[in-house]
């Protein structure tokens, strides 16, 4: 299995932060938020390699920070070419991009979104995954707030667990209950994504207006995360997090 983390933002969000800086290598304690990322797929056997999907302006930040670390697993870093946040490529396609390799092989994927933090244990993610390696899975979260809810992909799923209903950042969320930006996809999704971006010339921004899509196609089933999560989007939103750390180390 190979692991994917999708860098290649601009962090516009969190300007001034990160106009140097992608936000993936924001510090959260004593390690970036890459490193909270990579230090858990690094404890994982089934992983065989990560790749790191980044923009043409940062990826030199990444091939240091590559060369800073220790991990086991192969690391690889891939640049979109895309050096403008205008001409970005969309999330959807950098997904793609990372997954070109792999063509025609057997190889499954997880994937992380890399301004994700979470302190649940990506073994039990995978664990339904490696039992229903054909399948694809999403990490669900219960955040407990609807206007939290109405900027995030808001899942709905039926009493065996799969998602049948999944609605990017809506104005009046059904629910509390989102996607983490952690996915597990067996090798067909490839199929998917080419269908989704080449012959339905589908939105290639966000990767929830895929799942919403992908959803419709195949089955899909949710894994319930627990303990805290962030998603660093905004400076508000890092700040919070940064307070998280800040209070845990103090208690």
């Amino acid at each position: 299995m190979k692991a994917i983390i999708l860098a290649a933002g601009f962090g516009t969000r969190l300007y001034p932060l990160t106009r140097n800086i992608p936000k993936a290598l924001l510090k959260l304690g004593d390690k970036t938020i890459l490193d909270h990322l990579v230090s858990k797929l690094d404890r994982l056997p089934v992983i065989d390699g990560i790749i790191i999907v980044s923009n043409a302006r940062f990826y030199a930040d990444f091939l240091k920070w590559r060369k800073s670390t220790a991990y086991q697993t192969p690391i690889s870093i891939v640049s979109n070419d895309v050096f403008d946040p205008d001409k970005r490529l969309g999330a959807v396609r950098d997904l793609q991009l990372a997954l070109e390799p792999f063509r025609g092989t057997p190889e499954t994927f997880l994937i992380l979104c890399g301004d994700n933090y979470f302190e649940f244990s990506l073994g039990y993610f995978l664990l339904p995954c490696l039992g229903h390696s054909q399948v694809s899975f999403a990490g669900l979260y219960d955040v407990r707030d609807r206007l939290i809810a109405a900027q995030c992909g808001v899942v709905k799923t039926d009493r065996h667990g799969q998602i049948v209903g999944f609605e990017e950042k809506p104005k009046d969320p059904a629910s509390t209950r989102i996607s983490v930006g952690v996915y597990f996809f067996p090798a067909p999704v490839r199929l998917r994504l080419y269908e989704y971006l080449e012959i339905e010339k589908r939105n290639p921004d966000r990767i929830g207006d895929f799942m919403a899509w992908l959803i419709r196609k195949d089955p899909v089933f949710g894994v319930d995360f627990h303990g805290t999560w962030h998603d660093i989007g905004t400076i508000q939103a890092y700040e919070g997090a940064k307070r998280n750390f800040e209070n845990v180390s103090i208690a």
